[in-house]
C-alpha cells in the first residue's frame, strides 16, 4: 500500500496523490492498461498526422487537436482498466478518468477563452497578457477541474469531495502543459513541448486505468 498512518489520520505520499492507488496493482494489468492507453493515443495522432499531411511529430496542436488526443488516450486507459481490472475498482477508475480529463482540458479551455480576448482587444495582444492568462489558466483551470470533477462524479454530494491539495496540484501539473502550447510565447516556442503532448495524455490515461 502507498500510505502510512500518522497519529489518527492517513498520510499519503506524492505517488499516491499522483496515481490515486492505495494498493499495488497486478503487474500484468500494467501492460494491458499501457497498451490500451497507447492505442487510445496512437489512433487520433495517426489520424491528425494524415489529416495535416505531416509526420506524427510535427502535428500542429491547437485546442481541438489537444482535446481529441486527450479524450481518446484517457478513454483507452480507463476502458482497458475496467475490462481487465477488479470489479470493485471500476468506479474509482471512472472517477479518476473524469478527473484526468477535466484536468487536461479545463485549463486549456480557460486559457483559450482568455487568449480569444486578445484577438478582440488589441490592447491585450501582448506578451504580459499571454503570460498572465497562462498562469490564470493553469491555476484557475486546475481548481475548476477539481470542482467540476466532483460534481460529475458525485452530483448529489453523497460522498466527500476530492480536495485539491498542494500535493495533488504538483503531482498533476503535467496535465496542464497544453496551456504552454496554446500560449505561443516566443520563449516557450523554442521548447518543443507540443511533441510531448501525446506521451503526456497517454500517461494520464494509464494513470486513470491503473487507479484503485
Amino acid at each position: 500500500m502507498f500510505f502510512k498512518i500518522q497519529g489518527t489520520r492517513l498520510e499519503y505520499d506524492i505517488e499516491t496523490y499522483r496515481n490515486h492507488r492505495r494498493y499495488k496493482p497486478d503487474p500484468n494489468a500494467k501492460y494491458k492498461v499501457a497498451a490500451g492507453a497507447l492505442l487510445g493515443t496512437a489512433i487520433p495522432v495517426i489520424y491528425l498526422a494524415k489529416k495535416q499531411d505531416v509526420s506524427p511529430f510535427k502535428i500542429n496542436y491547437k485546442l481541438k487537436e489537444m482535446l481529441t488526443v486527450s479524450i481518446s488516450a484517457i478513454a483507452g486507459g480507463v476502458l482497458t482498466g475496467i475490462l481487465t481490472g477488479h470489479k470493485e475498482h471500476r468506479k474509482q477508475k471512472m472517477h479518476e478518468g473524469v478527473f484526468q480529463l477535466m484536468n487536461s482540458s479545463v485549463p486549456a479551455l480557460l486559457t483559450a477563452s482568455l487568449f480569444s480576448l486578445s484577438k478582440r482587444f488589441k490592447c491585450l495582444d501582448n506578451i504580459p497578457y499571454k503570460i498572465g492568462s497562462s498562469l490564470l489558466g493553469i491555476g484557475g483551470g486546475i481548481y475548476a477541474a477539481a470542482k467540476l470533477s466532483n460534481f460529475i462524479n458525485d452530483p448529489y454530494d453523497k460522498i466527500p469531495d476530492r480536495k485539491l491539495t498542494i500535493k495533488d496540484s504538483v503531482a498533476n501539473i503535467d496535465d496542464a502543459i497544453g496551456v504552454l502550447v496554446l500560449a505561443k510565447v516566443p520563449a516557450v516556442q523554442k521548447i518543443p513541448v507540443d511533441k510531448a503532448l501525446p506521451a503526456i495524455y497517454g500517461w494520464c490515461g494509464y494513470r486513470a486505468g491503473m487507479s484503485n
